[in-house]
């Protein structure tokens, strides 16, 4: 259970490769961490980087998680609260829909099975189990794509869209039960994801995405943007013209 100093004593990383996810881990408190699940298509190398981050006294869970296998979330989940309570879980898990290897419609197949479906059935599953146990903290990696359709990137956006609109009816279904969920909506992050792209106004690193992230589940507020400015750019983007809006975001 989380203390007075908001430092928990277990943690999930859903998308544990994600540099994101990883950045959250490294801003948190670890001086009460003794678990944390390692949840990821390749967990083993995630773990590898997580070791870096965490203190070595802090156990790593590693749980293997194919994002199209549904049928298999749930034994993932039980898994993470099998032994204990959960104190915070973060799901990271993502792709921007850029695979060589895939076609178009392939690719926004493989971005909405792990940005939307897979995400928001784990962040239920996870909700039920928290509700059990009278408490819990829910971390939503959204993205500020969300906020209007684009022509380079509407079907990652409309993934975070669904995923976001998710987050926020749960987060209002679960007042009262202990159990809250916090939204994320980072601009341009630099990452490996993002290396080859051109960078956006507003770019940023993933460490201070991460710290900002941790703010966000300290402040008790249920959504929060990486940078803040992008809050109000937000704001702007949703009340312009569809004309001019066209025009700025094809630049």
């Amino acid at each position: 259970m989380l203390n007075a100093f908001h430092s928990p004593q277990s943690v999930a990383l859903i998308g544990a490769t994600s540099e994101i996810g990883q950045s959250i881990l490294k801003a948190l408190p670890h001086d009460n961490l003794e678990t944390c699940f390692v949840v990821a298509r390749d967990p083993k190398r995630a773990s590898n980087s997580l070791k870096k981050i965490l203190p070595s006294r802090t156990k790593l869970v590693e749980i293997n998680f194919q994002a199209e296998q549904t049928q298999s979330h749930k034994e993932i989940i039980d898994q993470l609260f099998a032994e204990d309570d959960l104190d915070i879980a973060v799901i990271a898990a993502g792709v921007l829909g850029n695979n060589p290897d895939l076609d178009e419609a392939s690719n926004a197949l493989d971005v909405m099975v792990i940005n939307y479906v897979a995400s928001a059935h784990l962040m239920l599953l996870i909700a039920e189990k928290m509700k059990l146990q009278g408490h819990g903290q829910i971390e939503v990696i959204s993205s500020f794509a969300q906020t209007r359709p684009r022509v380079d990137n509407f079907v990652y956006g409309s993934s975070k869209a669904g995923l976001d609109f998710m987050a926020r009816g749960l987060s209002d279904k679960l007042k009262g039960t202990g159990v809250s969920i916090c939204i994320l909506r980072p601009g341009f992050v630099r990452t490996r994801m993002t290396r080859l792209m051109p960078e956006a106004p507003f770019t940023v690193n993933s460490d201070l995405v991460g710290k900002l992230a941790v703010k966000l589940l300290k402040s008790g507020e249920s959504v929060g943007y990486a940078p803040p400015i992008l809050k109000w750019v937000a704001l702007v983007f949703k009340l312009l013209p569809s004309s001019i809006f066209g025009k700025i975001s094809n630049r």
